[in-house]
């Protein structure tokens, strides 16, 4: 009887266990897009399908300036995964700069760093560097970025990045790029 006992309570526990581990994947929809704000930040997740089973999870922020007294969206930075699932950070910037001068980037007290433009298109003029661990670190908690350009006519612009929400961000665009691509966390959600 005491046996029987504990192999019943055993079971219900095994099967409670069990029950409770493909809730986690039979109920977690990872095809459904979904967006995040985090202070001046975004999470964006495109949906999962077939057809975009290589797209990424990506973080964002816009570039405004601000010194006119009217807020003016100029531009766009994003930070994604690139087809080799390496990470990158493009700076989309209005046409209009000059392309030779290249796009700076100040961070806090670090000199000037210079990136060249890839390419123009619909959407702008398009910066991309590899988000390596370097770039990384000088970002996390620093709220001293600057995103330097030169216009057509040759004048400097230099455009203060809001990193508000920033660290929060990247934890979360961390995660939920984990998450689309592996199956065995859900088992724990």
């Amino acid at each position: 009887m005491k046996t029987q006992l504990i192999v019943g309570a055993a079971a219900l526990v095994v099967g409670l266990l069990l029950g409770w581990m493909v809730r986690g994947v039979a109920t977690y929809n990872v095809h459904q897009a979904s967006i995040a704000t985090y202070d001046d930040w975004r999470v964006a997740c495109p949906e999962s399908s077939a057809e975009n089973k290589d797209a990424h999870c990506e973080m964002s922020s816009d570039v405004v300036e601000k010194s006119q007294g009217t807020p003016n969206t100029v531009g766009r930075i994003t930070i994604t995964n690139d087809k080799d699932n390496k990470p990158m950070m493009g700076v989309v910037l209005p046409y209009g700069v000059a392309l030779e001068a290249g796009m700076g980037l100040k961070i806090g007290k670090d000199p000037v760093k210079v990136y060249q433009y890839r390419t123009c298109n619909a959407i702008g003029c398009i910066v991309t560097t590899p988000f390596d661990d370097a770039l990384s670190k000088s970002l996390k908690g620093t709220d001293d970025v600057s995103v330097m350009f030169a216009g057509l006519d040759g004048k400097p612009v230099s455009v203060p990045m809001s990193f508000k929400g920033y660290d929060k961000s990247m934890s979360e665009w961390k995660s939920a790029d984990a998450k689309r691509n592996s199956w065995f966390w859900r088992l724990w959600s």
